[in-house]
């Protein structure tokens, strides 16, 4: 009788210190599933933010469907962003002539300054601030908003090599990431070093 009254003791104090663990485990195990309110939410996320900060880009996002047998949500999220930031890439862009500036706002030497040269003309911050505010402080390519001058990268209709000038009609406004998919010569680390591929993966929620 006495050993019955052990073994029950015993039992329960067992059972007491297995509860949290095993509470603990039930918890660890269900929140690493994948969750459709976590995945609907990264979507609305990521389409808010290529709507909003680069509404000139196409955005196919048929990738959605062709991933939805994926179980692990962090890859298929990941997998997700590396498509669109490749479609980012490979955006279709065919530099035009730019609109023209009425004269009143230009200055003495302005067309004296406007031939080719090696050397970019003394008053070039003057040209490429009033592009800047000509094109509503946007990115060409891509739309995104560049609130400062400083964050403003520029490339040429016509490169001044072949001998395009610094009119204004020849200056193009780009912001950093689309300078650098023009400017590239190797794809692959360019889309990885794109700000917008730093600022997609942390739309990734941490499970």
């Amino acid at each position: 009788m006495r050993l019955d009254i052990e073994f029950i003791i015993y039992a329960s104090l067992l059972i007491v210190c297995l509860l949290p663990l095993y509470i603990y485990r039930k918890k660890i195990f269900s929140s690493s599933k994948p969750q459709k309110g976590d995945f609907d939410a990264f979507l609305k996320d990521l389409k808010i933010h290529m709507k909003t900060n680069h509404p000139k880009i196409d955005i196919d996002y048929s990738i959605i469907e062709k991933t939805k047998n994926e179980s692990n949500l962090t890859f298929r999220e990941t997998f997700i962003i590396e498509k669109v930031v490749e479609q980012f890439f490979n955006f279709e862009y065919n530099k035009k002539t730019q609109p023209s500036v009425p004269r009143d706002k230009l200055w003495v030497n302005y067309d004296e300054k406007s031939i080719p040269s090696a050397k970019l003309p003394s008053d070039w911050q003057q040209r490429k601030e009033l592009a800047w505010r000509r094109d509503n402080k946007c990115c060409n390519r891509c739309g995104y908003n560049l609130p400062s001058l400083n964050e403003t990268y520029t490339t040429f209709v016509k490169d001044i090599k072949d001998g395009g000038s610094y009119t204004l009609e020849n200056i193009i406004i780009l912001c950093i990431d689309c300078n650098k998919v023009l400017n590239s010569t190797n794809p692959k680390n360019t889309m990885d070093s794109l700000i917008l591929n730093d600022k997609l993966l942390h739309l990734i929620k941490t499970k």
